[in-house]
């Protein structure tokens, strides 16, 4: 009876040495240790070699449902042949432009169909055609 109550009485010490263990080697394989490399001389960049970057370009095509259908940012156009010319003046301008496409939910669909056809005639690539999330289920 002696010899069980000191056997009880002995804590087991497995789980905190497998604890330690995990411990250690997560310790190991997370400590910085130095890459061993060959010496190499690497080449030295000037000011002229470094690329610019810059933010990309972004034209924002309007349709809009009364008064002027055509729009090009700010600018507001009620001819189409104006809205065109313009369009195809500031695409030149700047070759990388993404265009996107704002139409008003009830603007004709012919003038987006109108839009999308002269964009592929002229091999103008429209990234984006935005659209708000429907907030509920359906209109009443």
């Amino acid at each position: 009876m002696d010899e069980t109550s000191a056997s009880l009485s002995m804590a087991d010490l497995t789980p905190l040495l497998d604890v330690v263990f995990i411990v250690m080697v997560f310790l190991l394989f997370t400590a910085n240790v130095q890459t061993l490399s060959l010496p190499v001389e690497l080449p030295q960049a000037t000011q002229q070699e470094v690329p610019l970057t810059t933010a990309p370009k972004t034209l924002t095509v309007s349709i809009l449902e009364a008064g002027e259908p055509w729009a090009i940012g700010e600018q507001k156009y009620d001819q189409w042949e104006v809205f065109a010319t313009s369009l195809l003046e500031k695409v030149k301008e700047a070759p990388d432009t993404t265009v996107l496409i704002a139409g008003d939910k009830d603007a004709p669909l012919g003038n987006l169909v109108k839009l999308m056809m002269f964009l592929s005639q002229h091999k103008i690539e429209a990234a984006q055609v935005l659209m708000e999330q429907e907030n509920g289920k359906g209109d009443s």
